[in-house]
């Protein structure tokens, strides 16, 4: 073969590959202009506004699932467009009531989405948060409901009331309880208190990440936000139908080998713990005591749950996920609301006087707080927990649905099969049209008073829109558990302590500079990862003077 035969052979195949690339780029340029032209035209969507390359692509929606500020960017387009605004080719989002409960209520005509399946470990690792079937999901919720009966929450208590009196008795004593302590995180004081009562709920076993001095899981909490942060742009991908696809083909092991070895210390945490309360159920069991004896936490009440055929309820696998799924759906949530309510509390002076007087003449001491009839008159303590809970969701965006055949009628919009629909939390909770001044912390809009001239229909209005744990069969199991440990947490830290905004301080709080929908220094700033993820404020704590 000649120098000048071989280089036209080289020639021809290189063309060649060029040839079909050019090609490839043609036919897919084709088939995004004609998919542009059906979504802008032709879809049954079609008539939704939104942001134009959102009727065309998803990939704006991705996009700012990356930034942690997806939930502005649904509220600023629902300020643009209104009621219901196009997100992505095949969704529409709504921002009322009535939507609300179209969507969620237990007879919906929707179910979850893949958004759903990405998050399982693996195919045995199945919670009831990542089951899809309703059927299924139904049977796992009525036996994990047997977790939170009113027999399981009041057997909790004890536990949360052992780790917030150490929590309070560890920040006065401090510094010796004289004087103002130094700043502290609330973000961080907060996680350590709740990731250790979930610790000892789920698995009999604190983390003790509240006690001064360092252990493996101190970065837990932090560990879980950065695994938030990166799946969560993942169920928001264009190409999540890929993902799902790929999980049990593989890739659940690569992610389970390519894991950061704090999330693999973790998810031994977890089995191992699963496995001591196991054998002592077990072995308890075994035993013959009767049902007074071993711990009431809630892995009892999961591991004694039996199916319709008396059989138990949960595998090993599910056992482990259901107390994963606890451990951080009861815990990151619940401490966003803590670091809400401090937030706003130390920067309402008004609201922080008239609720310490309550609480200090409640009760006369800390030690008598406790759930019941006395922690339930404290009216006030209820409507700034609950302004919080409007102001600082546990997470921002939508529950994501996807409409079932035969379509769904969502507030007069008839939406058809296969449509992925939801109501953003941050933005129904910031509707004006049913809060008046939604950016506005304002505890008395939760109470009818002719002196403040809130009415009925006032606070009628602001319920309509106001469900921070959801509602129907996605509704929060643990929400009667978590309000308990919200107002007993409060209750006895500030009978206990005073507590106030370190000077100067603004971090967690709005700036100019972060844009429309965030400039307010008096409204905390959240990123969206499905959970909330925040940070601050700094605050300071001084033994409370007798």
């Amino acid at each position: 073969m000649t120098d000048t035969m071989a280089i036209s052979i080289i020639d021809t195949a290189r063309y060649g590959w060029l040839s079909y690339l050019g090609i490839g780029c043609v036919i897919f340029f084709a088939y995004f202009i004609a998919s542009a032209i059906y979504n802008l035209y032709f879809s049954p969507l079609a008539r939704y506004p939104g942001p134009f390359l959102a009727k065309i692509s998803a990939w704006p929606n991705f996009y700012y699932a990356t930034t942690g500020y997806r939930h502005i960017w649904i509220w600023q387009c629902h300020e643009i467009y209104g009621e219901a605004f196009r997100f992505k080719p095949d969704g529409v989002l709504f921002n009322s009531p009535t939507a609300y409960r179209a969507i969620y209520q237990t007879k919906a005509n929707t179910k979850k989405g893949k958004f759903y399946e990405i998050w399982s470990r693996n195919p045995q690792y199945i919670n009831t948060l990542t089951k899809v079937d309703k059927i299924a999901h139904a049977r796992k919720r009525r036996v994990l409901n047997s977790a939170f009966s009113e027999k399981a929450i009041r057997s909790a208590e004890t536990f949360v009331v052992k780790h917030v009196d150490r929590w309070t008795e560890l920040i006065i004593n401090e510094n010796d309880g004289k004087g103002w302590t130094v700043p502290k995180n609330m973000s961080d004081l907060s996680d350590y208190l709740v990731f250790d009562i979930m610790g000892d709920l789920c698995f009999g076993t604190s983390f003790n990440l509240k006690e001064a001095e360092e252990n493996q899981f101190k970065h837990m909490p932090h560990t879980i936000a950065d695994y938030m942060r990166f799946m969560y742009p993942i169920t928001q991908s264009p190409i999540l139908a890929l993902w799902v696809w790929l999980k049990p083909r593989g890739l659940d092991g690569v992610l389970e080998i390519a894991s950061p070895k704090n999330v693999k210390d973790y998810y031994k945490f977890v089995d191992e713990s699963v496995a001591k309360r196991r054998r002592e159920e077990e072995n308890l069991e075994k035993s013959g005591a009767d049902e007074s004896q071993g711990r009431k936490d809630m892995f009892h009440y999961l591991f004694k749950a039996t199916d319709d055929a008396g059989n138990p309820a949960y595998s090993v696998d599910e056992l482990n996920s259901e107390a994963n799924l606890l451990i951080i759906g009861g815990s990151d949530t619940t401490s966003t609301i803590m670091t809400g309510f401090w937030f706003y509390l130390t920067r309402h002076p008004r609201v922080y006087d008239k609720l310490v007087k309550e609480i200090r003449t409640t009760f006369k001491s800390a030690d008598d707080i406790k759930t019941g009839p006395a922690l339930i008159t404290c009216k006030y303590l209820l409507a700034c927990v609950d302004e919080t809970l409007r102001l600082s969701p546990a997470g921002t965006s939508e529950l994501a649905r996807e409409v079932l055949p035969g379509g769904l009628d969502i507030a007069g919009h008839l939406i058809p099969e296969g449509t992925h629909v939801g109501v953003a939390t941050w933005t129904i909770m910031h509707n004006q049209e049913f809060y008046g001044d939604p950016w506005v912390y304002r505890p008395e809009r939760w109470l009818t008073d002719s002196v403040t001239g809130v009415t009925t229909e006032d606070v009628a209005r602001a319920q309509s829109c106001f469900n921070p744990f959801t509602i129907g069969q996605g509704n929060c199991v643990g929400q009667k558990f978590a309000m308990g440990e919200l107002l007993i947490t409060f209750a006895k830290t500030l009978h206990r302590m005073d507590v106030r905004l370190a000077p100067g301080d603004t971090l967690g709080a709005g700036a100019i500079e972060l844009g429309w929908g965030m400039r307010s220094k008096d409204h905390i700033t959240l990123k969206d990862a499905y959970i909330s993820i925040k940070d601050g404020p700094m605050l300071q704590f001084r033994r409370r003077p007798i």
